[in-house]
């Protein structure tokens, strides 16, 4: 069993055995109050900046809904070809591209 299951196991096991309705609306109190401290200090850390681009996945989506909100439009090969052959790589070499991005 793991740790965090034999803790939790231990408190049910003396929380079964307090009868006394004070000392039970203390201790929810208490437990409420520390979890939401320990939810708090998760809301509070910093998402790294890369998260704002990520969105939720959709389940009930289809590609025509995905090509309307992306404003695809197609392209065909040739006109492809004419962008490609249009950037300018400099001095390197496709070798050196593909080092460069293992």
């Amino acid at each position: 069993m793991n740790r965090a299951k034999e803790i939790r196991s231990d408190i049910f096991e003396i929380l079964i055995q307090v009868e006394d309705i004070e000392t039970l609306k203390v201790i929810r109190q208490e437990l409420e109050l520390i979890y939401s401290k320990a939810h708090k200090k998760e809301e509070e850390k910093p998402r790294p900046a890369f998260m704002e681009g990520v969105k939720g996945i959709r389940e009930a989506v289809t590609l025509e809904q995905l090509k309307k909100e992306q404003n695809y439009s197609p392209c065909t090969y040739e006109e492809f070809r004419v962008e490609a052959d249009a950037i300018d790589w400099g001095d390197v070499t496709l070798d050196e591209l593909l080092e460069a991005i293992k």
